[in-house]
């Protein structure tokens, strides 16, 4: 069994027990993935693996958020948009993987500009602005990757 194997096993048991579901356990799992589960080939394996990550990073956001612990809330979103914005940037990854990606990037900037928005502090608010700015730049140097349609036959 292969690192991406053995931490989709091990994220997956998570999920499937929701009696005992210790969010650090979950904290655990999500800051122990492999860094080989975001390069390529990109397989069905690691293409569930990178979905239960990108959920996971969202559970523990809401979670901190709840408890009122805005900056560890936020750092998941943050390591999230990082871990998919370095797999987006991947000339060596498939096309659809990367546009899948690339509108993963689009939901998540979503939610950090409300989440920053929601802080009462202009910390927080400037946090939001220079979101904006940075994802569009980002976003432009991706040549509309993610709003291809793909065409369809009549």
């Amino acid at each position: 069994m292969n690192h991406i194997e053995k931490w989709l096993q091990d994220i997956q048991q998570w999920y499937e027990n929701p009696q005992q579901r210790d969010i650090g356990q979950l904290s655990a799992v999500i800051e122990q993935a492999p860094a080989s589960l975001f390069e390529p080939p990109i397989d069905h394996a690691s293409s569930d693996a990178i979905a239960y990550f990108v959920d996971g990073c969202i559970r523990l956001q809401r979670h901190y958020e709840f408890e009122g612990k805005s900056t560890d809330a936020y750092s998941y979103l943050q390591f999230c948009y990082a871990k998919l914005q370095a797999l987006a940037s991947r000339t060596d990854i498939e096309t659809e993987v990367r546009r899948w990606s690339l509108k993963k990037l689009d939901q998540l900037i979503v939610s950090m500009m409300e989440f920053c928005q929601h802080q009462n502090d202009a910390d927080w608010l400037s946090e939001s602005k220079q979101l904006i700015e940075l994802h569009v730049a980002f976003m432009v140097g991706q040549n509309n990757l993610n709003l291809y349609q793909p065409q369809r036959p009549l």
